[in-house]
């Protein structure tokens, strides 16, 4: 898995492509009534809406689809961690700075929970601009907001600069996340707090799913507990309810496409925020 390519701009410029040889099955997604689409192909369209310039209707869509693609247990269990963060956050003076920020569920509520200013950085110039630039356009013109695309193994912050660190299911992501916590923690003077997800240990299948994406160990809370402390982090864990997770659905308007590349099959899940010191 190559770490400096912009999947982000891969995948986006891939289903542009898609839609260009296959116009029928834009206009189908368009014509169609959005309650009828599954979770996968409401994506898609937000995809298509994203490529019109029409950004705040494809990210409204963009949660639609998020929601109908998982069971309301994982939403629930969730967005009970991002409460618990931003609650953590509340009398932050900041900045924040959150890793790998992708589409922003978690700054969102950093915005709206706390008066810090936020800073969401992500090795996607172009995920920020169209999911968070677009979306909080007054926060960015104010300074409330800071967009900063950068490799969280080489951050541009001086040693022991930033107070409070945040992310959301992004350690995960990295590979070789060994050297994204020691970045991490060279440029924290505060707490980390790190929203993740876990599959047991004894999963064959989706553990062997995590090693073939390049995230071996990933997926796995003692071995990813261990990688941060490893790194010179205390962590405490702030574990949520175990929930049964089945698969993300497949598209059918748009053949094959694809919400989340995990759980291959069902199984038990769970979400902890690591609180690193």
């Amino acid at each position: 898995m190559c770490e400096s390519k912009d999947s982000w701009e891969e995948n986006k410029d891939g289903l542009s492509a898609f839609f260009r040889q296959h116009p029928e099955v834009a206009r189908a997604l368009e014509e169609m009534d959005e309650s009828s689409l599954n979770g996968a192909d409401l994506a898609c369209k937000s995809s298509l809406l994203q490529e019109r310039g029409l950004m705040r209707e494809a990210a409204e869509l963009f949660q639609m689809a998020w929601r109908k693609c998982y069971p309301e247990e994982y939403i629930r269990e969730f967005e009970d961690q991002l409460d618990f963060i931003a609650g953590e956050l509340q009398n932050c003076p900041g900045p924040i700075v959150d890793i790998a920020s992708g589409r922003g569920m978690l700054v969102e509520r950093l915005l709206k929970s706390t008066a810090a200013p936020v800073t969401a950085t992500d090795l996607s110039e172009s995920v920020l601009l169209d999911h968070l630039g677009c979306r909080f356009p007054d926060q960015v013109r104010s300074g409330r907001l800071n967009l900063t695309p950068c490799d969280v193994k080489n951050m541009p912050f001086p040693d022991g600069s930033i107070p409070a660190l945040t992310t959301c299911l992004g350690l995960q992501n990295i590979p070789r996340p060994e050297k994204a916590a020691g970045e991490l923690r060279r440029v924290c003077r505060g707490r980390l707090y790190a929203l993740c997800m876990f599959f047991p240990d004894g999963d064959a299948e989706n553990q062997g799913a995590v090693k073939s994406l390049g995230l071996e160990g990933a997926y796995s809370q003692g071995g990813l507990a261990a990688l941060l402390e490893s790194c010179g982090w205390r962590v405490s864990p702030h574990e949520g309810q175990r929930f049964r997770l089945p698969p993300t659905p497949t598209g059918v308007v748009v053949p094959g496409a694809g919400f989340d590349a995990l759980p291959v099959v069902e199984t038990e899940a769970w979400f902890v925020t690591f609180v690193c010191e």
